[in-house]
């Protein structure tokens, strides 16, 4: 019997296809290694610019974790992440990213939680 009738009509896909198909695997991997790559360069970037901001401005390590807790703060939950909620201006009704504690359209100052 040839051309795989001894296996019951069950034939191996062929070996071109299956190394010409990336193994889910392997994308995910190339995924994470960019994101590695990413977050280091954002860390780089980072970093100098702080420098930078905090030699020019005579500012300490300090007053940056300060507004980073008051950053964090914004959307009422210290949780190291900034929320990406909209909120809704009570002056001009406009809806803003609950990250900026102004609104963007006409300068209301939004309410800041109690620990900010």
């Amino acid at each position: 019997m040839v051309g795989g009738m001894w296996m019951g009509g069950v034939t191996a896909r062929p070996t071109e296809v299956i190394k010409a198909t990336p193994r889910p695997d392997s994308l995910l991997r190339a995924k994470v290694k960019d994101l590695e790559h990413h977050v280091a360069r954002l860390s780089l970037l980072n970093q100098a610019l702080w420098e930078l901001i905090r030699g020019r401005l005579q500012l300490s390590d300090a007053d940056l974790e300060r507004m980073a807790h008051e950053v964090d703060l914004r959307d009422g939950v210290a949780d190291g992440k900034i929320s990406n909620t909209a909120v809704k201006c009570p002056t001009c009704g406009r809806v803003s990213n609950s990250k900026h504690y102004r609104c963007l359209y006409c300068g209301q100052e939004f309410e800041k939680p109690v620990m900010g």
